[in-house]
């Protein structure tokens, strides 16, 4: 499933006009799929008498909204339907051009502006209620006039439906003014777009349904997009198990980390690792944190480090690091607990940037670390590399500030990704992967997963897929869906409030039944 931002939407439509449908038709084709949509779930509302109060801005959104009110009269004329414009100005030309097919139908009544007592009116005599006034072009906070109007009908009995983005969302990034449209069900025109998908706005659309509204899925894909992480893409990119194969088929992965005071977060990334099919997991830390791993996790490789005063690996470690990166493993993931000290951006530095010939994850400290030494360090690296922070790692890494991520985070990840090289693994509660120009976004997982060694664990998985030889981009695909939806199964056995990362570990054999069966 292909996402698309405003500006790609609007790209879409112009290349269905160019192929010869017109703007016209595409408003019609949307305006009667969502009102026949309508029919089919809340015919029973709609009995002779009934009252649908239809909220419209002055564009094309309220365009739609127009062709939904003569569709539904068409199906049953003793509707009555009255229209509140909601902003001032001008109306677009199709929104006039409908409007005025309207002036034939006693059963419209027209309201413009009207104050808070004719809206409370106009939403206490609906069954329906449908919301028109701005779309995908929303940014900013609400004109008065329109939050008035979104208050009121958000404290009504009557349902309320969304044309395209429910008022007061931003649809390329999912920021939402006060008193947004309240959604039980949203009409997305064409495709979703990233507000539909984004955990901060996910819950205002509600139900979400795709209206078709003329334009083939190639043509929408020729806009651009963002490719949506979903069980049909990431089965494919899973590594095949061969009847004839061994424990050296499926790869080698290092994994370095840990220090004196942080001793669970290698074993978290080595359990998930060895949890996701790779062949042989080597956990090279200091002995603290490979005592825990002795006892719950057998079937690991053990490499003692040796601690600096600080508590960290110290540089002594650098030339067995570099001996067992190049010399026996096909991945490497570093960084999971190793706390942030000189000699941890010595090692970030002197080994996995400069050095390392085999692909590698930094994670959690070794993105600080690197953030410190320079992220343009990157641009030196002789082998793949995926970055996986979360926001305020991402801001170190960026000099970005999170509420500036957040404002245009597709962007911005695809920027840094192409600049540096890497695939990127935006964690969020909705996470972001870019990688090779192309952009995918995630929406399953649940707030359970915000917890201290998830980031350990989400590490692990996708190393152990890097390890396997497949793509940095696949690898982050299979890691990220498959994190989130164990976390999901692991929610719906244990809550969210109880659930722990290595709860999720432990389902993921029931996600691999999944999706392999």
């Amino acid at each position: 499933m292909v996402i698309l931002t405003g500006d790609q939407m609007r790209a879409a439509e112009k290349l269905a006009v160019e192929d010869g449908t017109s703007f016209e038709q595409l408003m019609e084709n949307a305006g009667n799929g969502a009102a026949q949509s309508m029919i089919r779930r809340f015919g029973e509302l709609l009995v002779p008498g009934a009252n649908i109060l239809i909220l419209l801005g002055r564009g094309n959104n309220g365009g739609d909204g127009l062709v939904i009110a003569r569709v539904l009269l068409q199906w049953q004329p003793e509707l009555t339907i009255d229209l509140a414009f909601c902003l001032e100005g001008q109306l677009s030309p199709l929104a006039a051009l409908n409007l005025s097919r309207l002036e034939e139908y006693p059963q419209i009544r027209v309201w413009n502006q009207p104050d808070q007592q004719t809206f409370s009116m106009l939403c206490q005599r609906s069954c329906l209620i449908l919301d028109g006034i701005f779309g995908t072009g929303f940014h900013g906070q609400l004109p008065r006039p329109a939050a008035l109007a979104v208050q009121t009908a958000n404290s009504s009995s009557a349902k309320r439906i969304a044309l395209d983005i429910p008022t007061g969302i931003n649809g390329d990034n999912g920021l939402a003014a006060d008193n947004s449209f309240q959604a039980d069900i949203t009409y997305a025109f064409a495709a979703k777009k990233p507000a539909h998908i984004l955990k901060s706005s996910r819950f205002l659309c509600g139900e979400v349904e795709v209206i078709e509204i003329g334009i083939d899925q190639q043509m929408l894909g020729r806009a651009g997009g963002i490719i949506l992480a979903d069980q049909q893409t990431v089965r494919p990119l899973l590594p095949p198990r061969r009847p004839d194969s061994n424990k050296g088929s499926y790869g080698r992965l290092l994994i370095a980390g840990g220090c004196r005071t942080m001793t669970g977060a290698v074993l978290l990334a080595s359990q998930a690792a060895a949890r996701c099919g790779v062949g042989l997991v080597m956990a090279a830390a200091p002995e603290q944190a490979l005592l825990p791993i002795r006892i719950c996790l057998p079937e690991a490789l053990q490499c003692s480090l040796p601690l600096a005063e600080s508590g960290a690996v110290s540089p002594e470690a650098i030339p067995t690091l570099m001996e067992k990166a190049n010399g026996w493993s096909t991945a490497v993931l570093c960084g999971c607990g190793m706390s942030l000290t000189a000699e941890t951006q010595q090692l970030v530095s002197d080994l996995l940037v400069d050095n390392a010939q085999v692909p590698m994850v930094l994670d959690a400290d070794a993105l600080n670390a690197l953030s410190k030494i320079g992220v343009d360090k990157l641009k030196k690296a002789q082998a793949p590399v995926i970055l996986t922070p979360h926001m305020m790692e991402f801001s170190r890494l960026s000099g970005l500030t999170i509420d500036e991520i957040r404002e245009n985070r597709f962007e911005i990840a695809a920027r840094f990704a192409q600049e540096y090289g890497v695939t990127l693994v935006l964690k969020d509660a909705t996470t972001v992967i870019a990688s090779d120009g192309r952009l995918f976004i995630n929406e399953n997982g649940n707030p359970g997963l915000s917890k201290g060694g998830s980031g350990d664990t989400l590490g692990g998985m996708i190393a152990a897929f890097l390890a396997q030889g497949v793509s940095p981009q696949a690898a982050a695909l299979c890691g990220v869906f498959l994190h989130a939806a164990a976390g999901d199964i692991a929610a719906e056995k244990l809550t969210a409030y109880a659930m722990l990362p290595q709860d999720v570990i432990g389902c993921l054999p029931d996600v691999f039944k999944q999706i392999l069966l």
